[in-house]
């Protein structure tokens, strides 16, 4: 199945804006939202016994708000994460043990004294203990409904006059797809995903991951009709992970990590 793609327009945004080209008669649309009709198998890895339930509102900050990239900003609604490929989930959830080739040079040039080395050694970098895959496991499931292609040109068009202030405040260049795949100023893609859930019915977003635009990645938005588990998921599946599992062993040599022997 193969998702299709349309256009939209959130349902508080100013009338059409028609303009009218010199010597032409035609009227232009001002840029809508690109949308995405899902009908195809995602996955997802998260925690046992079921990846894909919705997280418990105690394990919001303290704040009361989760915070992962397309998050609420305001805390009303959950989101899940999802990706067309279980690499792409593994290269999402294992990039933050990656090495960090200069803070590897720095602590090279640090001193340790030998006692203090054996009482409180240091973990190597891109090191993962095996106790990490233990409470985890992997799931697939048909994913359906209706996804903003939030980098596409048109969407990002759409959204800019609404967040382009934002960006700025947030010392961002400007509101474009290098703002959206940004690891750090989650307050901006936040409040795109509360900006959405509130203007507009669709599901979620869709969009290339930073780590790769081969990569597509998905964050479904709770509705107040969902139960435990979003009515955008079905013919969910659960797969084991073990170290020896393909997907899991490209995410390794990609990432250049390496499971700690001890």
């Amino acid at each position: 199945m193969r998702a299709t793609w349309s256009r939209s327009a959130p349902r508080s945004s100013r009338p059409r804006a028609h303009s009218l080209r010199p010597g032409n008669s035609r009227v232009t649309e001002a840029p809508q939202l690109v949308v995405v009709d899902a009908a195809e198998q995602v996955w997802r890895v998260g925690f046992k016994s079921e990846p894909w339930a919705w997280s418990g509102w105690e394990w919001a900050g303290a704040d009361g708000r989760f915070h992962g990239r397309w998050d609420d900003r305001q805390g009303n609604f959950r989101t899940i994460y999802a990706g067309s490929t279980l690499l792409a989930c593994l290269l999402e959830v294992l990039a933050g043990f990656r090495p960090d080739p200069t803070l590897a040079l720095e602590l090279d040039d640090i001193e340790e004294d030998d006692e203090d080395a054996a009482m409180h050694p240091t973990a190597t970098a891109g090191e993962i203990s095996y106790s990490w895959l233990k409470p985890r496991s992997a799931a697939s499931a048909t994913l359906t409904g209706r996804f903003c292609a939030v980098t596409t040109a048109e969407s990002i068009a759409a959204l800019r006059p609404q967040f382009v202030a934002l960006a700025h405040l947030l010392n961002l260049h400007d509101f474009d797809a290098a703002a959206l795949k940004d690891g750090r100023p989650r307050a901006l893609t936040q409040s795109v995903a509360t900006y959405l859930h509130a203007t507009t019915e669709l599901d979620g977003v869709t969009f290339a991951s930073r780590h790769g635009d081969d990569l597509t990645l998905w964050a479904v938005f709770e509705r107040a009709e969902d139960p435990s588990i979003s009515r955008t998921l079905d013919s969910i599946e659960h797969h084991a992970l073990s170290p020896e599992h393909p997907d899991l062993q490209a995410a390794f040599r990609i990432l250049g990590l390496s499971w700690d022997a001890a």
